[in-house]
């Protein structure tokens, strides 16, 4: 596999042990999501309240994705990144005991999802300034995507076990199983990026003002329109595209007359291996003009497929849209992480890393809990046609009028619109 050129990054150790380690360490966030999600829409039967549980896992990447950043240009990025996937680990155990003893309830699974949350958006600035010192410059292009296929393609490794469960006669995982099973993916990731030798550090200096190196990679972003132009796309992408975590839930409930979670992980592993997919075939792009056209043709696809899950009725055709939005959306933001680490310096590249995350899930954290609510009263295949819809227009208006992404489409090497 590693003689592939879509995995060429893979035939350095040292970026293999991280990549299996990111993997794994979202196999166990996406695990104690959803099961998290099902439990709440269960006790609720509410998605305005798995809106709230959404929303308290996701505004960490707003509220500490900056700070994250920072740490993951002042301490060594290997230690950061062990050290709080421990403490990832420690809260959904906590969670996994409150289950067993029969004392979880919503206020408490909220309030470990953010802690969860914080930690995971610490450990994603980490690992991905780490893992750019991992493979020469040649590989780079390719380790940086084969990492983004992490993100979401790790829904499959948690969600497979679910599904197994449900459709076997002889085992019955409830919550509690499923925290066990997000500890047990943790550690093992813990174990991967322990075994990495080399070490990575940023090249911050020593302020005293924290806020003041904050700033610093706030000030790059914005002051090169590249980067603001790329982020401010994603944005919207998030916003308009990917904010259906709160909605899928009640989706399979009451579109799909789902009685357990099983139906709900069906999806979430059909989201997963197009996302996995369709980023390792994009791990083997090198021309720069191929991918300008496959940013824009997954822009377009990413405001379609969302309408393809809107008017679907049963099962099958819901397996194929959610297929299709993990294979578009997902190419589509590993292509725009792609673009913003290739122009980010790495003494910055933490904070940068972080900024992006802000804005990403960020936005997701509001958009999620407001479509939760949206979902109660127009239901959810209504909200997903309607922001497919918007995200098409927004992206069309966006890519006709910005001259930085009319070049990007065209081919031109993404290093000198940054300079």
């Amino acid at each position: 596999m590693r003689n592939i050129p879509h995995f060429a990054a893979l035939r350095h150790k040292d970026y293999a042990y991280a990549w299996g380690a990111s993997a794994l360490g979202g196999a166990s966030t996406w695990t104690f999501l959803i099961a998290s999600q099902w439990f709440v829409l269960e006790q609720s039967d509410q998605s305005a309240m798995v809106g709230w549980f959404t929303f308290a896992s996701m505004i960490p990447f707003l509220v500490a994705s900056p700070f994250g950043g920072l740490l993951a240009d002042r301490i060594e990025r290997k230690r950061l990144t062990i050290y709080t996937q421990i403490l990832g680990v420690g809260t959904v155990a906590f969670a996994a005991a409150l289950s067993l003893l029969g004392w979880l309830e919503l206020w408490h699974l909220c309030a470990l999802a953010f802690i969860a949350g914080s930690c995971r958006t610490t450990q994603e600035a980490s690992i991905v300034s780490l893992i750019t010192n991992l493979v020469p410059r040649e590989d780079l292009l390719n380790a940086i995507t084969l990492n983004s296929a992490t993100r979401h393609g790790s829904r499959v490794i948690g969600m497979s076990v679910l599904i197994i469960s449900g459709v076997s006669q002889t085992i019955t995982f409830g919550t509690s199983e499923f925290l066990i099973g997000s500890i047990i993916f943790g550690i093992a990731s813990i174990y991967l990026i322990w075994k990495v030798k080399r070490s990575s550090t940023g090249e911050i200096s020593n302020q005293a003002n924290l806020f003041k190196g904050i700033w610093e990679g706030i000030n790059y972003v914005y002051a090169r329109r590249v980067v603001a132009i790329l982020i401010i796309l994603v944005a919207f992408h998030c916003a308009l595209a990917m904010s259906f975590d709160s909605i899928l839930p009640g989706f399979t409930k009451n579109r799909l007359a789902s009685v357990d979670e099983t139906m709900l992980a069906v999806l979430v592993v059909s989201f997963g291996i197009g996302s996995a997919v369709g980023t390792f075939l994009l791990a083997g792009v090198r021309n720069d003009r191929q991918k300008g056209l496959i940013l824009l043709t997954m822009g377009i696809s990413s405001g379609i497929s969302p309408l393809l899950l809107g008017f679907s009725f049963d099962i099958s055709m819901a397996f194929a849209a959610t297929l299709i939005m993990g294979a578009t959306e997902s190419v589509f933001m590993a292509l725009t992480a792609t673009y913003v680490q290739l122009v980010t310096p790495d003494r910055l590249r933490g904070r940068v890393t972080s900024l992006y995350i802000l804005h990403a899930g960020g936005v997701m954290a509001f958009t999620n809990l407001g479509y939760g609510y949206l979902a109660d009263i127009y239901n959810a295949p209504n909200v997903l046609i309607v922001t497919g819809i918007l995200f098409l227009v927004f992206f069309a208006g966006m890519s006709f009028s910005d001259p930085v992404l009319k070049s990007i489409y065209k081919g031109k090497d993404i290093s000198t619109l940054a300079s």
